[in-house]
């Protein structure tokens, strides 16, 4: 069967150098005798045996003995490792490009796929207690409060990954309305994103006054444009004067700061949940991290509710 690892082989290498393209078809029509059960004609497998023996014996006999020998039974081991991992290969990119993870929607493992794609905004915590499942809190939601499925998302409004994942989200709730409750809990990673806590403020302020979700939406759609100086301070009352909120009061609540506490249960909360970026999705207490497909939240939502 090694024939079948030479044709591989040479098949690649015949794609930059056509001097191993007769290697290739010699090493194709002795895989297809040996799989129809007759000998390969042009004796290939016999050559590259005694072509690996000869290399092998300059640096040892008795492995060249051994191989020798069971050069059969090697060779079906060669070909079942390199069948595995193909088949394994393949898996892992379709997952990758189905829930943007090689191992399944939930993994938070390496991926060497995604190796330069970012998915999060990474924070490190010193928190080292238990893990505490975060609740949807006081929080704004949308959807059934007695929904079969509920998905806490943790994000910052300044975090480009959180804001990459909203349409995801949009998609999805669309998708599962009025199965599916929908929970946003502040995570303002102020170590990156300076005054990312304002933003979040400025979006409990708007929902006083029952405009949450509108200026939720506002925050991500200028996401890119609220920086970190004073205007970021003006831009959050410009946007507050667009969706026509009583500009008084919301200045009144922004300036105060009244929902800072608020903000800081948050993100306290996600820490106690061990999150390790935005965002981060808590889907019945299974998680998502970082902006993944569709399909990834499909997967999870669909099994929740099936059961």
């Amino acid at each position: 069967m090694i024939c079948i690892i030479a044709f591989f082989v040479f098949a690649f290498l015949a794609v930059f150098s056509v001097s191993y393209r007769p290697l290739a078809k010699e090493a194709f029509e002795c895989v297809f005798r040996r799989i129809t059960l007759k000998p390969c004609e042009t004796a290939l497998d016999q050559r590259i045996k005694a072509h690996i023996i000869g290399k092998i014996m300059k640096h040892s006999p008795k492995l060249a003995a051994f191989t020798f020998r069971y050069f059969e039974v090697l060779s079906w081991l060669l070909v079942i490792i390199m069948i595995s991992s193909l088949a394994y290969t393949i898996y892992g990119g379709y997952n990758y490009y189905r829930y943007g993870n090689c191992y399944g929607p939930e993994s938070t493992a390496f991926c060497p796929f995604g190796a330069f794609d970012e998915t999060t905004s990474g924070v490190a915590t010193n928190y080292t207690g238990p893990f505490i499942a975060p609740t949807p809190d006081d929080d704004p939601s949308k959807g059934p409060e007695d929904a079969k499925v509920t998905i806490i998302e943790f994000g910052c409004y300044m975090c480009p990954y959180t804001q990459e994942a909203e349409p995801i989200i949009k998609e999805v709730l669309t998708k599962y309305e009025g199965k599916v409750r929908f929970v946003y809990r502040d995570f303002p990673l102020g170590e990156i994103h300076a005054r990312a806590d304002l933003h979040a403020e400025a979006a409990n302020c708007a929902g006083e006054q029952g405009m949450y979700w509108e200026y939720h939406d506002k925050l991500f759609e200028r996401g890119a444009t609220c920086g970190a100086s004073e205007t970021s301070i003006a831009m959050l009352k410009d946007i507050a004067k667009e969706l026509r909120l009583d500009e008084e009061k919301f200045s009144k609540c922004l300036d105060t700061r009244k929902y800072q506490q608020e903000i800081q249960k948050d993100f306290e909360d996600g820490i106690k949940a061990k999150l390790t970026g935005t965002p981060t999705f808590f889907i019945n207490n299974r998680t998502i991290v970082g902006s993944r497909p569709v399909a990834a939240f499909e997967k999870v939502i669909d099994e929740e509710l099936a059961r």
